[in-house]
C-alpha cells in the first residue's frame, strides 16, 4: 500500500511540474520527506529511483535535473527549486 501512496505522489508531481504549477510548501515537503526513507534530509539516488515508478533511466535522469549541484543527493531546497520552476 506504500508503494501506492509514493507512486501517487510521484505520479502528482510530474503532471504539476508539466503543466508548470507549483506545489504549496508543504505539500512538496511531504513529498520528499517521504522518499528520504533514511531520514538524512537528503534523498540519495536509490530513494528516488524506489520511489519513482517511471523506469530507472527515466527516473535517474529526474534526479539528475534535480540534482542542482552535481553531488549525488537531492535537498529539500533543491527539490523544492525544481517544482515551482
Amino acid at each position: 500500500m506504500k508503494w501506492m501512496v509514493v507512486l501517487l505522489m510521484v505520479v502528482t508531481l510530474g503532471f504539476t511540474v508539466a503543466i508548470n504549477s507549483a506545489l504549496s510548501k508543504s505539500v512538496s515537503a511531504d513529498l520528499f520527506k517521504a522518499m528520504d526513507k533514511s531520514g538524512d534530509s537528503v534523498i540519495n539516488l536509490g530513494e528516488y529511483l524506489r520511489a519513482c515508478k517511471l523506469g530507472k533511466d527515466k527516473c535517474a535522469e529526474e534526479f539528475k535535473w534535480f540534482d542542482r549541484n552535481n553531488d549525488g543527493k537531492v535537498t529539500l531546497p533543491e527539490y523544492e527549486g525544481k517544482v515551482k520552476n
